[in-house]
């Protein structure tokens, strides 16, 4: 009976072992949608709608990671993510990502978008980083995030003021 419990830690390093090949990639499909709000203090949330789709048999949780954030090619800040997001398994779907944007990168930005918006129609924001995920609460991997989507310059603007 006691030789079996040896076995235990042999299996567990096996399918930790075994669970990285099995792993496939989480794809980031483009951004669907967006949102500002103002928060207490210095900050603002932007709330960024992602299309996310996990071929895996498992669910994926995002921990808080931070990213960065461009306007044209120009970058606006670092983001830092406000909460954990849950991936479901074997799911397309879309999630939100929050965003903690400082008040002070968006006011540096504000007046070149004001200037923008005279000649430019759309403006494209991309956000790009690694975001840290963690599968069964053990198993880390980190995602590669590098999205796009051309936005209404007027109507970012009016967000924006909101």
């Amino acid at each position: 009976m006691l030789k079996k419990w040896y076995l235990l830690p042999v299996m567990l390093v096996l399918f930790s072992v075994t669970s990285c090949t099995i792993y496939e990639e989480v794809e980031m499909l483009g951004v669907e949608g967006y949102r500002f709000e103002k928060l207490e203090g210095n900050q603002s949330m932007a709330s960024i709608d992602f299309r996310i789709n996990n071929p895996n048999f498992y669910s994926i949780k995002l921990k808080k990671s931070t990213v960065e954030v461009y306007l044209d090619d120009n970058k606006l800040g670092d983001a830092a993510m406000a909460e954990e997001v849950f991936v479901s398994k074997k799911k397309e779907d879309t999630y939100t990502l929050d965003l903690l944007l400082n008040d002070k990168d968006i006011a540096k930005a504000a007046l070149p978008l004001l200037g923008k918006a005279l000649f430019k129609k759309t403006i494209k924001l991309t956000i790009k980083g690694k975001a840290h995920c963690k599968v069964y609460g053990v198993l880390g991997k980190k995602i590669d995030i590098n999205e796009s989507k051309e936005l209404n310059l007027k109507e970012l603007l009016r967000k924006i003021q909101k």
